[in-house]
């Protein structure tokens, strides 16, 4: 089979990891993280990258090998502050999993997520993937946003605005990170430390849990149980369900 993975970038080692011993043939364009903060944009972005893919000229895209269409295009995303509703293909189907956001993949299943976030809110999610493509809230991330402000808005102003801008931490008082045992090694050990890091600088705790691959092997081998993953045909449109299939499509 011939897929095409739209995804953020996120799941960078996941999917290298996964795609690299399948017998599947893949093409993949990742799109930076962080755009969630603004849902239309990244909706209009993910939408744009399906339409380049079905019109058969997108320069970024090998497309297979014996000439046919992509079987299908995967979105490596879940519901993520609601981008995917309206998202529709001209050609291939589309399969995007039903999980609220990427911590769901990287835990193994939308439940195990679910009973998490209910047993400790106000948790940081952190991995080997987010620590390298996210940015984590420690020392460093705020000498760094301190130093930008001061250039643009003078040391006085600067001091306010860094003050202000990290308000949001008060919603948190821990962090977790999710290991596969997969990512054994020195890489995800330092993003551990970092993580760790980053826990003590803001007076949090810290807390380190197992992760499962399977959701995301799932994903990227075609099992896709419609409990866990809708397939939209094509000329079809992605709507919400406001229930515990989380999306639908028209």
């Amino acid at each position: 089979m011939n897929y095409k993975i739209i995804s953020c970038k996120i799941f960078y080692r996941e999917i290298s990891l996964i795609t690299s011993t399948s017998e599947h043939y893949y093409d993949v364009t990742y799109i930076r993280q962080g755009l969630h903060a603004t849902p239309e944009k990244l909706s209009e972005t993910i939408q744009n990258e399906i339409d380049m893919v079905n019109g058969g000229a997108d320069i970024r895209t090998n497309y297979p090998p014996d000439g046919r269409p992509f079987d299908a295009i995967l979105l490596g995303y879940a519901l993520c502050s609601n981008c995917v509703e309206g998202l529709s293909s001209s050609g291939s189907p589309l399969v995007i999993p039903r999980a609220h956001d990427c911590i769901s993949l990287f835990l193994g299943s939308a439940k195990a997520y679910t009973e998490k976030f209910f047993a400790s809110s106000g948790t940081f999610w952190c991995n080997l993937s987010w620590s390298e493509n996210c940015f984590l809230p420690d020392k460093r991330h705020q000498e760094w946003e301190y130093e930008r402000l001061k250039a643009r808005r003078g040391e006085k102003i600067a001091k306010k605005l860094l003050k202000a801008a990290e308000g949001w931490k008060g919603n948190y008082c821990g962090t977790a990170f999710i290991k596969w045992k997969e990512f054994e090694g020195p890489a995800q050990e330092a993003a551990l430390k970092r993580c760790q890091e980053c826990a003590s600088f803001n007076g949090w705790s810290c807390e380190t849990l197992a992760g499962d691959s399977s959701y995301m092997r799932d994903f990227l081998h075609s099992d896709w149980d419609p409990e866990r993953f809708l397939v939209v045909p094509k000329d079809h449109k992605v709507v919400l369900t406001f229930d515990e299939r989380l999306i639908d499509y028209e």
